[in-house]
């Protein structure tokens, strides 16, 4: 029965590297998504991140320039 199961595992899994570094990318790339989604999701829900992104500064800056106005 072991022996039976090891084999459509071994069938199953990739057994190059090649393979087994894509499906370690895929894990990550499928947790970086899932993390992305959460932040989106708990923005959206969350009474306490709303208007965060429409806060301003407290503290005015001295020349009232942009960085960018060289």
């Amino acid at each position: 029965m072991s022996l039976a199961t090891s084999g459509i595992v071994a069938s199953i899994v990739p057994s190059g590297l090649t393979g087994s570094i894509a499906t370690v990318a895929t894990g990550m790339l499928a947790v970086f998504v899932l993390a992305i989604v959460a932040f989106a999701v708990a923005s959206i829900v969350s009474s306490s991140w709303t208007g965060q992104s429409t806060a301003t500064s407290s503290t005015p800056a001295a020349s009232g320039a942009e960085p960018g106005d060289d």
